[in-house]
């Protein structure tokens, strides 16, 4: 079993008895959400995703109902990656968690946890990866705005400022 970094106490369970326990009903879903997110490498990402995996059924979309309640359930994610040279995605939707490594996936929900096709995997690390990435241009582009507007403002107000005769 998995454990993240700091984590090794014999009270703190492991991320895959983390994951049970959410889907058991004893642990809230933003403390393993939490434990996920603080995970400095991908490589955990991967041991927990080959823990999960076991015996865990496939998962298929297969009416057009699903397909809207996927796409819904996929606008409203957050997301996280790791980067290479073990790149992984998580994406927190509102009722499901999906951990991919680009290979192997999984989509965790209260009810159960279910194995996803490799090539599904791979567009969901894509996915993960472009969110992350648009997010940092967001906040780039917002600091860069910020900046000039503070620029702007001083200079304004500067310029307010009268000199003494």
């Amino acid at each position: 079993m998995t454990r993240p970094p700091g984590e090794t106490g014999p009270d703190s369970p492991s991320l895959a008895e983390a994951a049970a326990l959410w889907q058991a009903g004893g642990l809230d879903r933003e403390a393993l959400v939490g434990q996920l997110t603080t995970l400095g490498e991908g490589e955990a990402v991967h041991a927990l995703i080959g823990d999960l995996i076991g015996e865990a059924p496939g998962h298929e979309v297969t009416d057009a109902a699903g397909t809207g309640e996927w796409r819904a359930e996929l606008l409203a994610s957050r997301a996280k990656a790791w980067a290479h040279p073990a790149s992984a995605g998580l994406l927190v939707g509102p009722h499901v968690l999906i951990l991919t490594d680009g290979r192997r996936g999984v989509v965790l929900t209260a009810e159960g946890t279910r194995v996803l096709k490799a090539s599904v995997s791979a567009s969901m690390l894509l996915l993960c990866q472009t969110i992350v990435m648009a997010d940092h241009a967001v906040d780039a582009q917002e600091l860069g705005t910020l900046r000039q507007q503070r620029i702007e403002s001083t200079s304004t107000s500067l310029s307010e400022i009268e000199p003494l005769p």
